[in-house]
């Protein structure tokens, strides 16, 4: 029996969060911070590492409505949302 598409979608994000996509732009809470740096510069605002991650999960979101079978989309979702818990746990060190 195959596995249900949720948990395909899970060990895809899985593998891709701690894979590849690290390898490209390193530990995803030290990449989220850099672009919550790099926002802030621009705009003067104080976003956080969460925020970041959270603005990602908005993007797919928004993604996901307009096409609704878009593997990607939600992979990445569940990616983020992984990814996001991360960032608040090392917000609390």
């Amino acid at each position: 029996m195959s596995e249900p598409l949720r948990v395909s979608c899970l060990h895809e994000a899985a593998t891709l969060t701690a894979g590849d996509r690290e390898a490209t732009y390193g530990p995803p809470v030290q990449n989220m911070q850099h672009i919550a740096d790099i926002f802030n510069a621009w705009t003067g605002r104080d976003l956080t590492a969460r925020e970041v991650a959270q603005l990602h999960i908005a993007t797919k979101l928004a993604r996901s409505q307009t096409s609704p079978t878009h593997r990607d989309s939600y992979v990445d979702t569940m990616a983020y949302r992984g990814i996001e818990y991360e960032c608040a746990v090392a917000a609390l060190k």
